[in-house]
Formats: C-alpha cells, sequence, structure tokens
C-alpha cells in the first residue's frame, strides 16, 4: 500500500507558544533528538503523496550496529555505530543530499553490558553552531566528546564511572553555551553543566540512586516571561526542573516509580512524562502542571495507567491532541487538556522508535522496520505502511526536504517534498 497525504498543511509551532526551547534552530536543522525542540514535529515539510522503498535518494551501509538516531545540522547528518566485537565506535558525518561519507571519527573501549534491545552507540548526537558533543560510556567511564563541524576534536572530558543495567544510552543537550548532560545511573548519578566552547564543568547535581538509570533526554523550557527550566526524568526524583545557569533544582514532583525512558514533551500547558518497564503491564503517564511561581508546587492534572502509556517511546503532542504510541503496536489518541481518550486503536508491531509529525501524518517505525502512517486527525485512519526491511530502533530525522531514517545497520534519505 502506498503512502497517501490527504492534506499538504503547514506545521504550526505556534501550538507550543508556552513551551519552547531557547535557541531554536532553523526548520532546516535537526540537531538533536526528536528535532530542535524535542517536540518531532517538523519545521513546515510536506510529505509527498505516494512513495516506494526504490525512491530512496541514496542508501549506505554502516560499520558496526547502532540505535542512535541521526540528526542534521546545515546539510550534514550525524550519527554513530560500534564495532563490538573490535571495540570500536564510530562517529560519521554524511552528506545530507549524497549520502556521500565527509569523514569518521573513531574511538576505542570497553564494549559495556547491555540490554539485548540497547547497543554501545545508543546516545544521540546533538549540534550547535560550534560543532556537534557525543556521549559514550562503560563502566569504567563516560566521555562526553566536541568536535567541529570538519570532524576534528575541540575537547574530551572524562565524566565518571556509570553503572547501568541495561547499558549506557543517555543523550546531550545544548542550552546556549553549556552542554547538559544526564547520567542518572543505578546508583548514585549526576546531571553536569559544561561549558560547551572549553570543555570546563560549570556545575554538577548530585541525583539519587533508584536501582533504574534513566534514559530520557531532557527538555529545555521557556515559560513567557519566566527564566529557562532544564525538565528531567527519572525513577529517582520522579520529574523535575533545573535551572540551566547553575544546576539548582526549581522544582521536583516524585511522580514515578519505575525506570524512564521516554523523553518528557510539553503538551500546551502540561508537561508529559513516562516511566515503565518491558513488560507494561505498570507503565504510567503523568500529565503535570509545573508551577507558577517559585513559591507554588507542581501538580498532577492526570495520569495514564499500564498498556496505554508508553515506556519506550516518547509521547507526541499536535493540535490539542496528546498521541501515545505504545511499545506494542496499540496508539492512543487523548485530549491532551484532560486526558480523556478519543480513540485507542491497535497498528501491530513492536516499537522503540518515537513518533514524528511530518504534515499531517504521523509516522513511526517499528522494531522490525515497518513504517506505519496515520493522519493526524480525531479519527484514526491508517494512511499506509512501508516495509524499510531491516530492524530500527531509532526515531528519523527531518530537514530541507528530507527524511534521514537510521536502522541498525543502514543509513536511508528520502527526499519528501519538492522545492
Amino acid at each position: 500500500m502506498k503512502l497517501q497525504s490527504l492534506f499538504m498543511l503547514l506545521v504550526s509551532l505556534g501550538l507550543l507558544a508556552l513551551c519552547v526551547e531557547l535557541g531554536a534552530a532553523t526548520p532546516d536543522q535537526w540537531p538533536r533528538f526528536r528535532g530542535a525542540d524535542g517536540t518531532g514535529i517538523t519545521g513546515g515539510e510536506k510529505l509527498l503523496p505516494s512513495w516506494t522503498t526504490e525512491d530512496w535518494t541514496w542508501q549506505v551501509d554502516l560499520p558496526g550496529i547502532g540505535h542512535s538516531s541521526p540528526i542534521v545540522w546545515n546539510g550534514k547528518i550525524y550519527l554513530t555505530s560500534a564495532d563490538e566485537e573490535n571495540k570500536v565506535r564510530h562517529l560519521f558525518c554524511h552528506d545530507l543530499y549524497t549520502g556521500k561519507l565527509a569523514w569518521t571519527q573513531e574511538f576505542t573501549g570497553e564494549i559495556e553490558r547491555h540490554h539485548k534491545q540497547n547497543s554501545s552507540a545508543s546516545s544521540t548526537v546533538t549540534a550547535d553552531s560550534r560543532g556537534i558533543y557525543w556521549l559514550w560510556g562503560t563502566s569504567q567511564n563516560v566521555r562526553l566528546e566536541a568536535l567541529t563541524h570538519d570532524g576534528k576534536s575541540r575537547w574530551s572530558i572524562d565524566l565518571g564511572p556509570y553503572i547501568g543495567h541495561h547499558g549506557f544510552g543517555g543523550s546531550p543537550v545544548v542550552w546556549k553555551d553549556t552542554v547538559i548532560v544526564p547520567l542518572e545511573q543505578d546508583t548514585q548519578g549526576t546531571v553536569i553543566g559544561i561549558d560547551a566552547s572549553t570543555g570546563k564543568e560549570r556545575w554538577r547535581l548530585a541525583r539519587d540512586g533508584a536501582e533504574k538509570a534513566a534514559y530520557s533526554t531532557p527538555l529545555v523550557l521557556t515559560h513567557t516571561g519566566r527564566d529557562t527550566q532544564v525538565i528531567c526524568t527519572s525513577k529517582a526524583h520522579g520529574m523535575y526542573a533545573i535551572n540551566p545557569e547553575n544546576g539548582t533544582v526549581l522544582w521536583e514532583n516524585k511522580c514515578f516509580s519505575l525506570r524512564t525512558v521516554a523523553s518528557p514533551i510539553c503538551a500546551g500547558n502540561l508537561l508529559i512524562g513516562t516511566c515503565g518497564s518491558g513488560g507494561g503491564g505498570s507503565n504510567l503517564l503523568v500529565a503535570l502542571k509545573p508551577p507558577a511561581t517559585k513559591d507554588d508546587t507542581s501538580e498532577i492534572i492526570y495520569e495514564v495507567p499500564r498498556s496505554t502509556a508508553p515506556y519506550v517511546p516518547t509521547p507526541l503532542f499536535s493540535q490539542g491532541r496528546l498521541y501515545l504510541w505504545g511499545d506494542k503496536g496499540v496508539v492512543t489518541c487523548l485530549h491532551a487538556t484532560r486526558g480523556e481518550i478519543i480513540w485507542k486503536e491497535r497498528v501491530g508491531g513492536n516499537f522503540s522508535s518515537s513518533p514524528i509529525l511530518i504534515g499531517d501524518q504521523i509516522l513511526n517505525i517499528s522494531s522490525d522496520g515497518e513504517m506505519v502512517a496515520l493522519v493526524d486527525d480525531e479519527e484514526f485512519r491508517i494512511l499506509g505502511r512501508r516495509d524499510i526491511g531491516e530492524e530500527c530502533r531509532a526515531t528519523p530525522a527531518v530537514a530541507e526536504g528530507f527524511m534521514v531514517i537510521r536502522t541498525k545497520s543502514k543509513l536511508f534519505c528520502l527526499k519528501i517534498s519538492k522545492s
């Protein structure tokens, strides 16, 4: 079946007027996991009415394997993979338009024990105008690498040991000139602020251990007329906000009892976070209203329990609706402000990738490599399915009219909008 687009609508980021990442890149960039502000919403791209796998603009093989998501900055794709047999991790730069390898850097280190659905290259790179930042770790140490966009090392720092039963997988984010590194582990962990220019540590926030390392990517959040906050989630501390200037905790709500893998997002005036486990029976989604002032407290507006709440895929917010793409192939559409179910349907498959929105189409890729497209609407409709042909646990990137898809050992590019 071909993917069919019924509408070619521009995406309005005004839906997130109260929840915008400072310094967000232009629509031509996809500089971190799930895009400039972590929403997974493209900056005005349009998906072509139909395509097949024969329409790939290009595809290339990658050495080793990995589940990190690709990012795009100024026509360059950055991603990673690991040759676990030879204990080598690769950081790649490919040309967005041709797929040609621009450069690669290799990092040698022990291969940590990890969950069978994890890899030794699961941390997603982040970028700004200075260059790129990549986090990788073993049980001996975690390293943050800073490189120029031409692949030259700017600085490299050791952030200490890491203990996580499922292996490493945290992804950094950038706020202004600070790289924010989440390292909540099975034992006591930290969140660290690093000077993006020099690699010097600016602040370090100690975090309790709860025998469940966190894998969620922080959300950089600003409310109109208020200071920026960095929203993090973990079992030990629930959902909490950090001042990115100095690393102090602004507020905290200990609302989670299990591991956090999906990343927090903003849905209107609410913050959305989840926790769960591989079984799914104890998953929990929390919609939380953050404090309006420093004297207020956060408030849980509603909860979504059990298998309706996703564990690994991050939710998607659009037009007042919250889409929960479940790990076991059940998708739920909610009224974002109230948590009431609009529809709940099974699309099949198992999912680790997170949904993204292109025009009016919601896309996600199953672990077996099947792309599923739904319409962004109060009525459930499957627009199409397409078999990519290989295991996929990464989330696509969209920039400059191209969609970049990373599978276990391949990189694909599809032209999605005509110039």
